[in-house]
C-alpha cells in the first residue's frame, strides 16, 4: 500500500536483472565514493579522520584508493557517536539502534529511514519462492510492547505475524507458540539463530510436529552445520542463513541454491582483511569490514563489525550477479586464548561437532584467567558421548600444542550473556 517501498522494491530488482557482475561492481564502487564525498562534506568524525589523507585517495579514483581508507572500529562508534552522525540528515530520518552488549560494551547507531528495510526483505523472500503478504512466525529476543503489536497487527491486515520471546521460553509460552503456528499456517518461520535453535531443539524433545513452514530465516548469529540440520529435521522446511547485525541489517543470504551467501553487493561492501588490514585472497578467512551504502545518516565505512568471515570465487548456479562469501563462523573476539598469543578462534571451534548432530545438542568453552578452558556440553538424551568428549578435548590439546589444560562438564544449561549464549566465555583481560 505505501507506493514509495514498492517503487523501491521495483528498482532494486530491476538492478539486479539489469546489470551483470562487472556492471555491479562499477556501481558499487560509484555509490562508495558518493558515501565517502557525503562524509567528508556532512560528518565531522570523518573530516578529522581523512584530514591526514590526501585529497587523490578521498577523492576516490581506485579500488586501491578506498583501501587506503582508515578502517572505523567498534570503539570508534561507541566514543564519537555525536560526531559520526551527518548534520544534514534530519531527526526524524534517522532511527537510533543499539548492540546488547553480548561481546563487549554496547555501541549505538543511526538507521537511515530513507531508505526502508522492506524491500531487501522482499527481495530474499522472493529468492525462496514466498510472497510478502503472507502469514509469518518470529522468535525474537525480547517482547514486543503492545502498541508495537497493535501498530503491526493493524499494518500487515489481513495476513496474521505471531510472535515468541526469546525471553519467554517455558514450555507454557512455546505450546501456545505451537498452536497459534497450527493455527495460522504461517509459511516463514524467522528469528534470531540461538533462540530459532532452541525451539527446534524443545519440539524435538516433546515429540511436536508443526505445520511446516516454507522457509526458516535465521540471522543475527553463527549457523552451524549441527544446528542447521537440527532445525531442518524439527521444522520439515529448508533452514536459510541471512548475514545482518545490529550496525548493518542486510548483508548477505542464501538462495535456494545454499551454496553461500550472496553479498546485497548494491546495498553493502563487503571486505575480508588479514590482522593487519591488508585485503586476503578469496577462500581465505579474515577479518569482515563492512562500507554501507545506503546510510547517509550515521555513515559506516570500511567498518571492522568483529566477525570472521571469507570471500568465495566463482558465481552461484542461481544465475545471480551478487557476489558470494561463505557463512560467518563468529566474532573474533570469541577465541580461546594460549600464553604464546596464537589463539583457536571460533571458526574452527563451532565446527567440532559438525558431523555428531544427533549427539551433542549445545555447547561452549568457558576460559579461566589461568588459561584453563572447561568445555560444557549437553548431550541428547540417552547418548553416549564420553568417546567423543574425549577426542574433540584431545584434538584441541593438539591444536594448542598442549599449551593450556582443558576439561570438560555435562551441564543443564548453557551460560547466557545478555540474553545470548556465546560460544566462548573468557576471564582474562
Amino acid at each position: 500500500m505505501d507506493r514509495k517501498i514498492y517503487q523501491k522494491h521495483l528498482e532494486n530488482e530491476h538492478l539486479l536483472v539489469s546489470m551483470d557482475a562487472a556492471a555491479l561492481s562499477k556501481y558499487n564502487f560509484e555509490k562508495r565514493k558518493d558515501l565517502v564525498a557525503h562524509a567528508l562534506k556532512h560528518s565531522d568524525f570523518y573530516k578529522d579522520k581523512y584530514a591526514s589523507l590526501q585529497s587523490t585517495t578521498t577523492n576516490l579514483k581506485t579500488e586501491e584508493d578506498f583501501a587506503k581508507l582508515p578502517i572505523l572500529t567498534r570503539e570508534d562508534l561507541r566514543e564519537n557517536f555525536g560526531s559520526i552522525t551527518a548534520a544534514d540528515v534530519r531527526k526524524k530520518d534517522c532511527h537510533k539502534m543499539s548492540t546488547s552488549g553480548s561481546t563487549g560494551p554496547a555501541i549505538s547507531v543511526f538507521h537511515d529511514k530513507r531508505f526502508p528495510m522492506a524491500p531487501t526483505q522482499w527481495r530474499l523472500l522472493q529468492w525462496w519462492g514466498i510472497r510478502p503478504y503472507v502469514n509469518k512466525a518470529f522468535i525474537y529476543r525480547y517482547p514486543r510492547p503492545l502498541f508495537t503489536k497493535i501498530l503491526n497487527t493493524l499494518l500487515w491486515w489481513p495476513t496474521k505475524r505471531i510472535f515468541l520471546a526469546g525471553t519467554e521460553m517455558d514450555e507454557e509460552h512455546m505450546r501456545k507458540f505451537v498452536n497459534a503456528i497450527n493455527k495460522t499456517r504461517p509459511l516463514v518461520l524467522q528469528g534470531y539463530t540461538d533462540v530459532v535453535y532452541d525451539f527446534a531443539l524443545f519440539l524435538l524433545d516433546q515429540e511436536i510436529r508443526i505445520q511446516a513452514p516454507k522457509a526458516v530465516w535465521v540471522t543475527s548469529g553463527p549457523l552451524t552445520k549441527q544446528q542447521r540440520s537440527i532445525m531442518q529435521k524439527a521444522f520439515c522446511a529448508p533452514v536459510y542463513d541471512q548475514y545482518g547485525s545490529t550496525e548493518v541489517l542486510y548483508v548477505a543470504a542464501e538462495c535456494r541454491q545454499q551454496n553461500g551467501l550472496h553479498i546485497l553487493h548494491d546495498m553493502v561492501y563487503v571486505e575480508c582483511v588479514d590482522e593487519y588490514n591488508r585485503p586476503v585472497p578469496q577462500n581465505t578467512s579474515g577479518k569482515i569490514l563492512l562500507t554501507d551504502l545506503n546510510n547517509y545518516a550515521f555513515p559506516l565505512i570500511r567498518y571492522d563489525i568483529g566477525d570472521y568471515g571469507q570471500l568465495l570465487s566463482g558465481a552461484c548456479a542461481c544465475g545471480m550477479p551478487l557476489p558470494l562469501m561463505d557463512n560467518v563462523k563468529g566474532r573474533q573476539s570469541a577465541v580461546i586464548k594460549t600464553p604464546s598469543g596464537t589463539p583457536l578462534n571460533v571458526a574452527y571451534l563451532t565446527t567440532l561437532f559438525d558431523d555428531f548432530p544427533e549427539k551433542i545438542r549445545a555447547y561452549q568453552f568457558l576460559q579461566e584467567e589461568d588459561y584453563s578452558v572447561r568445555l560444557c556440553y549437553i548431550p541428547f538424551k540417552d547418548k553416549k558421548v564420553d568417546g567423543l568428549i574425549s577426542k574433540v578435548i584431545d584434538e584441541m590439546v593438539n591444536e594448542t600444542d598442549a599449551e593450556i589444560k582443558i576439561s570438560s562438564k555435562q551441564v543443564k544449561s548453557m551460560t547466557k550473556v545478555s540474553g545470548k549464549v556465546p560460544m566462548v566465555i573468557c576471564a582474562i583481560e
